[in-house]
């Protein structure tokens, strides 16, 4: 008796008329994208809800014997990071018209805004008076805190990355997806700031 024949199937995508030069909704990419600036959005938004609920909870807030941080250097955080936002602008428009150098340019200068922010946070992490693990305010604070840096830092090297193709003649109008999804995690990160910014530094005042 023979044995049962196992029937393959294979399954072909004709793919001779994908292009490779995506700009926008149109490559995969682009939806991975958008997917990851939802999930971080939903993180940002609890961790936003959950200070709140903390502070109605709590008589004292912040803790008695930690006054609201000083808002220089928080504020100066902010108005580098939407700096760097307009700078990434710029880049964009550049690439669009094939203008390499003013496109690395660009780019590069949001990297150097990027770690200027860095600089500021860290030294900020330093003044802190409380552990993390000293009450809950201290746990959201570097929770907050170490989170958007941690993010910074990820936006910072990937468009290192970016400009360094760029300077390599990697990039032109065509070929520029990649630059479109930095972009637009660029500005996620430049932007989640400053809900941030409001709980963490304006709210404690409020209260």
């Amino acid at each position: 008796m023979c044995p049962a024949e196992t029937t393959r199937l294979n399954f072909a995508v004709d793919a001779t008329h994908f292009s490779r030069f995506h700009s926008g909704s149109d490559a995969p990419i682009w939806w991975g994208i958008i997917g990851l600036i939802l999930i971080e959005m939903s993180v940002v938004a609890a961790f936003v809800i959950s200070y709140f609920y903390l502070v109605m909870i709590n008589p004292s807030w912040p803790p008695i014997g930690h006054p609201a941080s000083e808002l220089l250097w928080p504020t100066a955080s902010v108005v580098i990071l939407l700096m760097s936002c307009v700078t990434m602008y710029l880049a964009s428009k550049a690439i669009n018209r094939d203008r390499i150098t003013a496109f690395v340019t660009h780019t590069s200068i949001s990297v150097v805004l990027a770690c200027a922010v860095l600089v500021i946070r860290w030294q900020q992490f330093q003044t802190f008076d409380f552990r993390w693990d000293e009450h809950v305010y201290g746990s959201l604070v570097w929770t907050i805190s170490g989170f958007h840096f941690l993010h910074v830092v990820s936006a910072a090297i990937g468009t290192a990355v970016v400009a360094t193709l760029g300077a390599l003649k990697f990039f032109n109008s065509k070929q520029r997806i990649a630059i479109v999804v930095d972009t637009m995690y660029w500005n996620f990160v430049g932007l989640a700031w400053i809900p941030f910014y409001l709980v963490l530094y304006i709210v404690p005042r409020l209260t």
